[in-house]
């Protein structure tokens, strides 16, 4: 990122000794709007007005579809799929130079490609895939054959033809050829999608890590591979721990670089991924009680067994005392005690073979127990025993809710507030970075997690619980009980700045 930033900067120098509505001019807003389309979105779309505005000026048209194409682009990022194809539409390449006829066709084969994969409904998706595939066809007809950027556009082909075989094999092409740490990301990722759809699970997370570290290294905000990997370790249930750390890291990218429809893409995922790491931990904390209870009766048996027998050693010394005084009154009588005496031996045996069983199964379960907390590497044994951890746990697992969900729908409190009369507003509790239990109902609904029997289980309530919060706040509002999750779901997440 630093060098990233440096070379903008850079850019951004040689462009004050620049023109105004001119060609270098042109070249330079160009060249920024490159270094920020995987970066940031609202500086990428800044510049991509900015050229198509130059270009308008100087009445190139060449220069004009090219703008364009770079405004399809911040338009795809952002699913805005209707403006995408109104800002092309009447576009005529004919008279154009292979380059720009190149670029138009790249886009206009990922538009519909986009389309087909968020609509997903048929006939719709195949007929995009099929306009797609067209202008992809265009597009390798412009490449030279044997390179990067021709074994790249032949992979996406294939793959949307469902040809795998034929698509991986041109995807580690463009491995093996390329120099780019962006090309290299977009390739594995695509290797790590084919891997998915083919049961490949352990490939396909390569893959995507090897994408993840690409994005990395060439700075890239406006990534997928990231939110691929953390979906892949929960739906496999591999390491829910790192899944969510994953998901976390691409939701900051995705703030980061600023765009709607990448954010909504994650936040689909995050609270269900947060959800299972809060019940895999809540899980540990049960198993380990289990195997507390199980050792803490083990040694209260183990204490009763030992104070047996010293009660029972104590005895033994009080009747061999007693013997040996009534050994010289009668030998029947010592003949009776020796028999006695033999009968209290083997009692005493008994209960040192009893006393060593006990012990061999406190060593048994201490083994056991070992053996359980290496395998789920607990780091702190005594503090999983506590109940307000696990209470902290869920707490803590609210606090990020909030402050992620806050991040995505800064607005959500005031617009939600502006729902009810004054006198509900003073009675509500909000908190500045936290939301109500009310509020966080409607959030889960605002995120599309509808049902009340999830959102039950996502905040430790009842069903009951729920649909009563609900009806209760509707009640209240100053909008209409049938209308009121409507007003929920308008509520809308950051606003992009373009002027920034």
């Amino acid at each position: 990122m630093d060098l990233k930033e440096k070379k903008i900067h850079n850019i951004k120098n040689e462009l004050r000794t620049s023109s105004n509505v001119s060609y270098d001019q042109l070249h330079h807003y160009a060249a920024l709007f490159e270094e920020y389309k995987s970066y940031k979105y609202d500086s990428a779309y800044v510049y991509a007005v900015r050229t198509l505005d130059i270009a308008s000026k100087l009445n190139d048209p060449g220069k004009i579809v090219e703008a364009k194409v770079r405004l399809v682009f911040c338009f795809l990022s952002s699913g805005l799929f209707k403006e995408a194809f109104d800002i092309v539409k009447d576009s005529d390449i004919d008279a154009l130079s292979p380059a720009v006829k190149l670029e138009y066709s790249k886009i206009m084969a990922r538009l519909y490609y986009d389309m087909a994969d968020y609509n997903g409904v048929e006939p719709f998706k195949s007929q995009y895939i099929t306009k797609g595939n067209a202008y992809i066809e265009q597009a390798i007809a412009l490449i030279p054959v044997n390179t990067v950027e021709y074994w790249s556009a032949m992979g996406l082909m294939k793959m949307k033809q469902k040809d795998y075989n034929n698509s991986m094999d041109a995807f580690r092409e463009v491995l093996k050829k390329s120099k780019d740490n962006h090309e290299d990301a977009i390739a594995a990722s695509s290797l790590a999608y084919i891997n998915s759809l083919t049961n490949q699970h352990d490939e396909a997370a390569i893959n995507f890590v090897k994408a993840a570290i690409s994005d990395i290294k060439s700075a890239t905000k406006e990534t997928t591979a990231m939110r691929n990997l953390a979906t892949l370790l929960y739906q496999s249930h591999a390491d829910i721990n790192q899944a969510n750390r994953y998901i976390k890291v691409a939701m900051d990218d995705a703030n980061f670089y600023n765009a709607r429809h990448r954010k909504i893409e994650i936040s689909s995922i995050l609270p269900i991924i947060e959800k299972e790491r809060f019940d895999l931990i809540e899980h540990q904390r049960n198993v380990l009680i289990w195997l507390v209870v199980s050792v803490t009766i083990l040694l209260i048996l183990f204490l009763g067994a030992t104070l047996i027998i010293r009660k029972q050693l104590k005895k033994l010394n009080i009747a061999r005392r007693t013997i040996q005084e009534q050994n010289e009154k009668v030998l029947f009588t010592n003949s009776e005690l020796s028999e006695a005496n033999k009968i209290k031996d083997k009692y005493i045996g008994h209960f040192f073979y009893v006393n060593y069983q006990y012990i061999d199964k406190l060593e048994h379960m201490y083994r056991i127990i070992n053996r359980k907390v290496a395998m789920r590497q607990f780091d702190d044994f005594a503090k999983m025993f506590k109940e307000a951890d696990i209470l902290q746990e869920r707490e803590n697992m609210y606090v990020t809710f909030d402050q992620t969900f806050l991040k995505l729908f800064p607005d959500f409190t005031n617009e939600y507030k502006q729902l009810f009369p004054p006198e509900e507003i003073a009675h509500m509790g909000i908190e500045n970075g936290s939301l109500t239990v009310e509020m966080r109902i409607f959030a889960l609904i605002r995120l599309g997690v509808i049902e009340s029997e999830k959102i039950s289980k996502f905040l430790n309530y009842s069903i009951h619980t729920i649909n009563t919060y609900k009806t209760k706040v509707k009640n209240r509002s100053l909008v209409q009980n049938e209308l009121f999750e409507q007003k929920i779901m308008e509520i809308k997440s950051v606003k992009s700045d373009i002027d920034k």
